[in-house]
């Protein structure tokens, strides 16, 4: 019987997204400001009107895509992450099946050396968050990869059933160590 569960994570906005944000309203009143200070604009009507149309969704589209998601798509062991930008664009940044991956971990920042991987990827609400995981594997593509995620305990316990033997050993002992237990 296949297995199918995913969940929906909301990014966090950093400072520097916020201050896209901000410069965008900035940047845009500063040229609307502009558009309507240029004289000889103002002998065809039509013109100012369609420069600040094209610079509010300009503007528009720049604020929108700071909003952030992934989404996990567990399917019989095997993870698909994908992110969603301002929800009108979607790209496959992890495919991979379960029986590639070489660990899965409770995520711990001191403990996990990033520099080691050639490719890290952040799917989750931000890396200070309780309850992070994180597991490795390596693509042809892409060398040793490290991602780090935030999955629900479904999510989790669908993605661990679909680990080889060893991997799951490994991931049982350690959750015990830390007193963590599937639901």
């Amino acid at each position: 019987m296949d297995t199918f569960f995913e969940q929906i994570v909301k990014k966090k906005k950093t400072l520097a997204e916020w201050g896209i944000m901000l410069g965008t309203v900035l940047v845009a009143a500063a040229l609307v400001f502009g558009i309507l200070q240029v004289k000889p604009l103002m002998m065809i009507p039509i013109l100012p009107t369609l420069l600040m149309v094209g610079i509010g969704y300009g503007g528009w589209w720049l604020i929108t895509a700071q909003n952030v998601e992934f989404e996990y798509c567990v399917t019989n062991g095997d993870i698909d992450i994908d992110v969603i930008i301002a929800k009108r664009k979607r790209k496959r940044i992890v495919s991979v099946g379960g029986r590639k991956i070489k660990s899965l971990t409770p995520y711990n920042a001191a403990a996990v050396n990033e520099k080691a991987f050639k490719r890290v990827v952040v799917a989750a609400e931000s890396k200070k968050e309780d309850g992070l995981w994180c597991f490795t594997y390596h693509s042809k593509k892409n060398g040793d990869t490290l991602v780090i995620f935030h999955p629900e305990q479904r999510v989790l316990r669908a993605f661990f059933e679909g680990l080889q033997g060893p991997v799951k050993t490994e991931t049982r002992r350690l959750m015990q160590e830390k007193g963590l237990y599937f639901e």
